[in-house]
Parts: C-alpha cells; sequence; structure tokens
C-alpha cells in the first residue's frame, strides 16, 4: 500500500467521524485516515455498521477501518466485514485508556496480555489481504513493555504499528515521551523487523512532525488532537503556509454546517463546541482566552459564529 505523503490522522473516539475527516483531509498533507474505533464485542460488526463509520466513501485519502477487541473471537467475521465495506486497511486498537475499554480488557488493558494481543492480530491478518496495523501505547504502568509488545505484534504480523508515547495512567495530561518510542524502535529492529512504525503523540506545531522522527526513527507521523486544534497542520508540516483568520472561521463554518446536515443541529453544536474548545488555526483566540470560554458557554451557533 503506497501513501502520498507519512503524517497520519489519529483515530479519535468522539472526533474523526466522516464529517470531520471529509472535512480535514482536502485541506492537504495527510496520507490517510482512520474511523473511531469499532467494537467487536459478542458478535461480529455487520458490514453495515462498518460502513457507518467510513461515510458515504472518502475521496480524498485512504481511510483505514480501526476495530477493538478483547478477544480473537469474532475479529475475523469483523474484518472481512470492514474490508467488504471499502477499507483501505484494518487497525488494531490496543491503546485506548478510557475506563470503561480497560474495565472490559479491551484497548490498552491487552498491552499486559501480549498473548491475547498477538492473537487478536493473527486472527485479522488471517482474515484478509488487507494490511492489519496495530496501534499501542508504550504501557499501562511501565515504558518497558513496549519493546516486548512491539515484537510480538510484528511476529503476528502486523504490517504497521503505531506506538503512542504515553502510558495508560497517563491518560492525555502529560506529554508524550518521545524516548520510549524510540526505545521500542530500537527494540522492533534489533529482532530483525522492519515494518514501518509511526509515532504518536505531542505533535501540536508543524516542526513537530519532523522532530518526532528525528527523535524516534520511526518513518510515519500520526497525528491527533492537534489537527483538532490546528486542521492545516499537515499540510504545514510540509511547507504550507499557516491558515489565516479567515481561513480558520471559514473552516468552523464549513464543519458545523456539514455536522448539520449529517447528524442535525444538537450535534452539530457539540462538534462546533468541542473545536472552539481546542482550536488555535488563525490565532482566532490569542489572547481571548475569555471570549473562547463565553462562547463554550453559548447556547447558539449563531452567537460561536459572531464570536469568531
Amino acid at each position: 500500500m503506497t501513501l502520498p505523503t507519512r503524517l497520519l490522522l489519529a483515530p479519535m473516539e468522539g472526533i474523526t467521524d466522516p464529517v470531520f475527516r471529509d472535512c480535514v483531509l482536502p485541506l492537504g498533507g495527510w496520507g490517510a485516515g482512520c474511523t473511531e474505533f469499532v467494537r467487536v464485542a459478542v458478535a461480529p460488526v455487520p458490514r453495515k455498521v462498518v460502513a457507518r463509520f467510513l461515510g458515504p466513501g472518502s475521496v480524498h485519502r485512504p481511510v483505514a477501518v480501526q476495530l477493538m477487541a478483547a478477544s480473537p473471537e469474532h475479529v475475523a467475521a469483523s474484518v472481512r466485514a470492514a474490508e467488504a465495506a471499502g477499507a483501505a486497511w484494518i487497525d488494531l486498537n490496543f491503546g485506548c485508556p478510557a475506563p470503561t475499554v480497560f474495565s472490559h480488557c479491551a484497548g490498552s488493558a491487552l498491552l499486559s496480555h501480549p498473548a491475547r494481543m498477538t492473537a487478536i492480530v493473527a486472527a485479522a491478518v488471517a482474515a484478509t489481504d488487507l494490511p492489519v496495523s496495530a496501534k499501542i501505547r508504550v504501557g499501562v504502568t511501565d515504558p518497558g513493555d513496549a519493546a516486548d509488545n512491539v515484537v510480538a505484534l510484528a511476529d503476528a504480523g502486523a504490517a504497521l504499528i503505531t506506538i503512542h508515547g504515553r502510558l495508560r495512567t497517563q491518560g492525555y495530561h502529560q506529554p508524550a515521551t518521545w524516548s520510549w518510542i524510540a526505545d521500542a524502535v530500537r527494540a522492533l529492529r534489533a529482532a530483525g523487523h522492519r515494518i514501518p512504525v509511526a509515532g504518536n503523540g505531542s505533535v501540536e506545531a508543524p516542526a513537530d512532525a519532523a522532530a518526532l522522527v528525528a527523535a524516534t526513527g520511526c518513518e510515519l507521523v500520526m497525528i491527533g488532537r492537534g489537527a483538532l486544534a490546528n486542521p492545516w497542520l499537515a499540510a504545514q508540516a510540509l511547507g504550507a503556509p499557516a491558515p489565516t483568520a479567515a481561513d480558520a472561521v471559514a473552516f468552523a463554518r464549513a464543519y458545523h454546517d456539514a455536522a448539520l446536515a449529517a447528524r442535525g443541529a444538537h450535534v452539530a453544536l457539540c462538534k462546533l463546541k468541542q473545536l472552539v474548545r481546542w482550536y488555535r488555526a488563525g490565532e482566532l483566540f490569542a489572547g481571548r482566552e475569555c471570549e473562547r470560554q463565553a462562547a463554550l458557554r453559548c447556547a447558539a451557533a449563531t452567537v460561536i459564529f459572531a464570536t469568531l
């Protein structure tokens, strides 16, 4: 599989739905995107459910389907459904730190159960000819777990590993530790694996993408909340100019209107507020944090746009 750039839009629960991806990916710089996680629980995920996560079909960049399972059961059938729905590749979630996910021994909880984690990868690989990738955190409480985990994932057939440079216990509140990613990459190469690695975490400015590659030895960069703060971040990392304030306002309006058409007024307002909470594009709120907070308390999109 060939990607146009080495910058990936991260899967983010509650953020990277089809509306967000179809607004962000055309801005340029992105090599691919990924769906929010699709939970594999008591039965295989039907094709129609996966299709809903993928949306009508992005023509801007390849989009992977991310599956999250606690065991290999139903994984193969879910992978086949994702392939039939049009997934560019399959990504497996072993990094989600959410308490509700962790308590069901899914997401980052599987970092402490490597045999079960690799069985899930092996089941996915056996079910499809599409590439299968895995996204992990460096560990639950100990970053030393990452070295063994990345080698085990590669042994099980993963074609790409994304390493988020935080522990599960850190959530998203502390900066990612890129040296932990570098340690895992070295362990993977020492074991003879040459599959690509994507580094993830604390890419917040255009220069951070190249800095992450230089610091870790990874081949790709996955960007999460930095893309919500600045949807042009990937394009800027490749040399594009920064968005103007007018660009930032136009994006916010287009995003709201697309969410309104797809999911109704209430969801559109929530998505707009989610964007405003993180937004740094165009320096709209530079020196105006009090106005950002006031906008978040508004009950109408028109008032928020007046603020912008």
